[in-house]
């Protein structure tokens, strides 16, 4: 299958990881700063699951952690959300994302096939929008479906796949591309298919063991 791997009709790509790695930290703290605010004491991101959630499951699963049961926080949901919009927008001048190695070539090798290409990711929308930009990828991507309203990945992808279904046909072929066990898996529930990129912090040995249709090293191994 990987020399098919551009003969799709709709890719839906994660961010982090996948497209492009941040070298910064605007991120990590604006999540540091929701949680001290919604606990009243410091907290950080220690021992919670990162890469493959979303950031309302980022948030979730340290308030947990902390000890703070859903009713102190589930209605305050949207004040997080425009709180961490705004720490990072206040600081994103120190947003730097740098894009993988080649991706650039790959994602306007499909444009130049035709293929309509979409983002599915566990960033809020104001972040990944941020990250996209510094890193000179926005341009490439015809939509988008964030984690604003989505606690769980496959709910995001589940929000993607009826986007290009709608707007492409129900018998559109879809690849999705992801760096974490946690996209395959997404991937697998909803019976797409799925390219796993070891970009990120899993490596392709790991990533195999998950049986990813294509697995490579980078997408220097497709596109040279």
């Amino acid at each position: 299958m990987r020399e098919n791997w551009d003969r799709f009709d709709a890719y839906l790509f994660d961010i982090d990881g996948t497209l492009l790695e941040c070298v910064d930290a605007v991120h990590y703290f604006a999540f540091c700063d929701v949680l001290t605010t919604i606990a009243g004491r410091p907290m950080n991101l220690d021992g919670v699951t990162t890469h493959g959630n979303t950031d309302i499951g980022i948030l979730r699963d340290a308030l947990r952690q902390g000890g703070l049961p859903d009713e102190m926080w589930r209605d305050r949901l949207a004040e997080m959300r425009s709180q961490m919009a705004t720490y990072v927008n206040a600081r994103i001048e120190q947003v730097c994302a740098r894009p993988h190695k080649a991706i650039h070539k790959a994602l306007l090798h499909l444009r130049s096939r035709r293929a309509y290409l979409g983002v599915a990711t566990g960033n809020l929308e104001a972040i990944g929008t941020i990250k996209l930009r510094s890193a000179g990828l926005f341009e490439y991507f015809q939509f988008a479906a964030w984690s604003d309203r989505h606690e769980i990945r496959r709910d995001v992808f589940a929000e993607a796949l009826a986007r290009v279904r709608e707007d492409m046909g129900k018998d559109t072929s879809i690849l999705i591309v992801g760096d974490t066990p946690a996209d395959i898996e997404a991937a697998k529930y909803h019976h797409v298919p799925v390219l796993a990129v070891a970009t990120g912090i899993f490596s392709a040995v790991e990533l195999a063991a998950c049986s990813p249709e294509i697995c490579l090293n980078s997408f220097s191994d497709l596109m040279g």
